[in-house]
């Protein structure tokens, strides 16, 4: 069994947003500008979804804390693409998380230009935090997340149920605690823990449908470490075919993206 304490919040990006006012605008700008390495990805996402990388201009339109948010989720994704993991390779950990992240807005829309923008953003944050679960129990705790990780490789499981054999509790279970420990924005403990002891709102329930498909759709291009265990599969054949067609342009998104994160890696 692991320990239960929990180390700070890691990055300083998204302890300043989330102790310092995230819904602040100015406050919001000021952070962002101060650390290049979250700038640079959230700009790269927000340009990947369609969006001028002009942050003060996006900032109008959809506040300051749905991009405080996306800020938040980047900055842990970032921390969590540095873990060094003896059995699961750091872009498994990482390029997944990515790609469900500028997948997640499009299983909304379509055409995300006529979309909101505001719903689109908080959408993305959700993706890219969804799949994080893995990378940041595993820099909290590397020691118990390789021995799952080497057990889920030999036996052929996932590594979810290694991890509960292994450590006698479920990685969602490890991973909503650092959340709570960290005071993260309530969509964001959604994300990481799941939301099955959560109350959702209509908004929310759109949400965790979108990051199902994406998730579904990076799982069959290959390029998420493991499927969100919160799931539950459809036998309607518009979502079939949604993610059918939503795999396929994962897998083009996942190759465009790996080249934004070899460019992103000296610096993370």
């Amino acid at each position: 069994m692991i320990s239960s304490q929990v180390a700070p919040l890691p990055p300083t990006a998204a302890t300043l947003l989330v102790n310092g006012g995230s819904n602040d605008s100015r406050t919001t700008l000021t952070i962002l500008a101060s650390d290049l390495i979250v700038n640079q990805t959230v700009k790269t996402i927000t340009e990947f979804l369609g969006f001028e990388g002009n942050l003060p201009h996006l900032l109008q339109i959809i506040g300051a804390g749905p991009l405080s948010q996306l800020a938040i989720a980047t900055d842990l994704w970032i921390s969590g693409s540095r873990v060094k993991s003896k059995v699961v390779s750091g872009t498994q950990l990482s390029l997944g998380s990515l790609v469900i992240c500028c997948l997640s807005p499009m299983a909304l829309e379509q055409d995300i230009t006529n979309s909101d923008a505001r719903l689109n953003i908080r959408s993305a944050s959700f993706g890219l935090f969804s799949s994080l679960s893995y990378s940041l129990v595993a820099r909290q705790y590397p020691d118990e997340f390789d021995s799952a990780a080497t057990i889920a490789q030999f036996r052929q499981i996932p590594i979810a149920d290694a991890y509960q054999h292994v450590v006698g509790e479920s990685i969602r279970t490890a991973a909503g605690r650092l959340a709570n420990a960290w005071n993260l924005p309530r969509e964001l403990r959604i994300a990481l823990a799941g939301p099955k002891d959560f109350e959702l709102d209509k908004t929310e329930k759109l949400i965790v449908t979108a990051t199902e498909i994406a998730t579904m759709a990076a799982q069959s291009a290959g390029v998420s470490v493991e499927p969100w265990p919160y799931i539950v599969k459809s036998d309607s054949i518009e979502q079939i075919a949604l993610i059918q067609a939503m795999g396929m342009r994962a897998k083009r998104v996942a190759n465009k993206l790996s080249q934004e994160v070899e460019l992103l890696r000296p610096a993370v």
